[in-house]
């Protein structure tokens, strides 16, 4: 089973590759615009993502684009689109789109094309994603690099991501985590806190910041798709890919 988002504002043809996807036994979300795509990526990572490009709002290649910066190469970004020429072909290319296809669209060669991309993925999945917190010792150990010194702060913050559902957490929480009140806390604090955070954090594999914002919501601590085995670390200890505690 493949955990699917459909982005498609028509509504008809939204519902028909719903049903059709879910029929083959995957998991479907679908949404119409990127404003609902944010609200549903709260709740629910998907495996692959298959966008229209022409969206109101938000077009389907700066989405696309968008969902690769995030997730890098952890999940497939395919175009379903009634473009059809080699420039549009080119561009989402370039915005991070495994696989393009035009409509009308044969389904046979739709589920062929899921199955195929399932597979890539799986085969490419790295082992040992974990960063390790380590609240007894303040400490952050990122696979195959030196270990973070964490200040008070930090470590809570860091703290409610890893047990948040998706590793991802609004504003309020983190406020919450910090021991302070939402409605009468300058979110610019928590921004600067935020901000020191990041700047010690080690890039991943593809030298983003493993800290990212999540417009309109708040932050997620996301994985490198190329790490290595993590140490062992002593208990006690917080798992940021598992998000559970122990």
């Amino acid at each position: 089973m493949t955990r699917i988002i459909v982005i498609e504002d028509d509504m008809g043809q939204q519902e028909e590759l719903q049903s059709l996807l879910a029929h083959a036994g995957h998991e479907v979300r679908a949404v119409g615009d990127g404003v609902a795509l944010d609200r549903c990526l709260w709740q629910f990572t998907p495996d692959i993502v298959l966008l229209d490009y022409n969206l109101p709002g938000e077009p389907g290649v700066a989405l696309a684009s968008r969902l690769r910066q995030r997730f890098g190469s952890r999940i497939g970004l395919v175009m379903v689109t009634a473009r059809g020429m080699a420039i549009d072909r080119i561009v989402c290319r370039r915005a991070g789109v495994d696989d393009y296809l035009v409509k009308p669209v044969d389904f046979d060669e739709l589920l062929a094309l899921i199955d195929n991309l399932s597979r890539r993925l799986k085969m490419t999945k790295p082992d040992g994603e974990s960063w390790w917190l380590l609240s007894s010792r303040f400490q952050l150990v990122p696979p195959g690099a030196s270990a973070v010194t964490l200040s008070g702060w930090e470590l809570l913050l860091l703290q409610a991501l890893a047990t948040a559902h998706n590793q991802q957490a609004d504003r309020d929480t983190l406020i919450r985590a910090l021991g302070k009140n939402p409605l009468a806390y300058d979110e610019r604090a928590l921004e600067a806190n935020i901000s020191r955070l990041r700047r010690k954090l080690p890039p991943l594999a593809d030298g983003s910041n493993p800290l990212q914002a999540v417009r309109g919501m708040g932050y997620q601590f996301t994985r490198s798709p190329s790490s290595v085995d993590p140490p062992t670390p002593p208990p006690p200890v917080f798992s940021l890919a598992r998000a559970k505690v122990p």
